[in-house]
């Protein structure tokens, strides 16, 4: 027979000659803390314990004793808000967006419209949006007022 430790729900820890099965053990165990076998969960090192398996445990290892609760944790309020939910901004889809940037004139030469950003940091092809009275990358922040 091996010696176990056995530590009961009520944290005191009890030396047992441990039977052959776990079966029987859980009974011995049920028996000590007065409750059903049913009820009575049997863990060592984080597993659980399952009955009608042999009893694969080293010498003077510790058993926990667990009781089932019923239940579960209590069940929340649903949140109100104050505010109503921030509407995200859609991305109006242009059909021939492209329009916008060229042109293609009557001899076949094609011209653009909007002014290339001139800084180092954008590079060739971003273009700068055009406003009233000034033109402005949209990349680097670069801007420039119209005379």
């Amino acid at each position: 027979m091996v010696q176990i430790f056995l530590k009961r729900t009520n944290g005191a820890v009890q030396c047992l000659n441990a039977p052959a099965t776990i079966t029987e053990l859980r009974s011995y165990v049920a028996e000590l803390e007065g409750v059903e076998a049913c009820d009575l969960r049997l863990s060592t090192a984080a597993y659980d314990l399952i009955d009608n398996e042999s009893f694969d445990l080293q010498e003077n290892s510790t058993l926990f004793a667990h009781l089932r609760l019923l239940g579960g944790g209590k069940k929340r309020k649903k949140k109100t808000y104050t505010k109503p939910k921030k509407i995200k901004h859609k991305k109006k889809k242009v059909p021939k967006a492209v329009f916008k940037f060229y042109e293609v004139k009557a001899d076949g030469t094609i011209e653009r419209l909007r002014k290339d950003c001139p800084s180092e940091t954008c590079g060739v092809g971003t273009f700068m949006a055009q406003h009233k009275d000034r033109r402005t990358c949209g990349k680097c922040g670069l801007t420039f007022k119209n005379p």
